[in-house]
């Protein structure tokens, strides 16, 4: 779900590069969000040429002859719709997580938009500090959480709820054009830079899978990953490209 975005718009420049450089249509199909595991299944079946993840292949994945190339991370984020909110600390997150405080400093409720526990973004929400992972096993046992399926769904519904408050990444918050704040984590602010330095260290690694090594077609577009302008418009959006 995180790259899908960003990836709809390399598509529409390499189509965009194929006819104006080599006379061909370079068209790309992006299917829905499948999530990582079911765009590897669809993957292995055949019936997808690539897929799209946002973690590194496991051993069993890569003794099938899938071959991964991360081209780029972006930053896992808090977000909110809600004005004037700029940052969030571990110890406030935490307790939003957990119940401690269920209002933003202004009284309006908090509605911390959840992730189903099978999937992967609780990860990387645990390892955002030590307390937050004790507050995120919590949160999953509150009643009343607001849990969304998807990347996608995750952004939608933090768009809706009033005094909203979500993860997720930097990527697809540029690329969707999504209408909400991207919070600084304990007073530092997320950015490609901020990666490339370590002073923001929480990420999101960003794939994309074959069977076996790309050829053809399918070569071209993941070279175009690599050229200037497929990295001018992964850097646009929020992604640390390594050089």
């Amino acid at each position: 779900g995180s790259a899908m975005g960003t990836v709809s718009l390399l598509a529409k420049a390499y189509s965009r590069y194929e006819s104006r450089h080599e006379g061909r249509s370079g068209e790309v199909m992006i299917v829905p969000n499948l999530g990582s595991s079911g765009a590897l299944r669809a993957l292995k079946a055949g019936a997808i040429d690539a897929a799209l993840i946002s973690r590194p292949l496991k051993p069993d994945e890569a003794a099938a002859g899938l071959v991964a190339y991360e081209y780029g991370r972006s930053p896992f984020v808090f977000v909110t719709n809600k004005p004037g909110v700029t940052n969030i600390t571990a110890s406030t997150a935490a307790d939003y997580l957990s119940g401690r405080s269920t209002s933003w400093p202004d009284g309006q409720p908090v509605r911390f938009v959840m992730r189903p526990e099978s999937d992967g973004d609780n990860a990387y929400i645990a390892a955002l500090a030590p307390g937050i992972a004790q507050a995120l096993a919590i949160a999953h046992k509150r009643p009343g959480m607001v849990v969304a399926a998807t990347d996608q769904d995750a952004a939608a519904e933090s768009e809706r709820l009033p005094g909203s408050l979500a993860v997720n990444t930097l990527a697809l918050i540029l690329s969707e054009r999504r209408k909400l704040h991207v919070l600084a984590f304990n007073g530092v602010t997320p950015s490609p830079r901020a990666l490339a330095t370590g002073a923001y260290p929480h990420y999101k690694p960003l794939l994309i899978v074959t069977r076996g090594a790309p050829r053809g077609a399918l070569q071209a577009f993941v070279d175009f990953f690599k050229s200037p302008e497929g990295r001018a418009i992964l850097e646009a959006n929020g992604h640390f490209v390594s050089r």
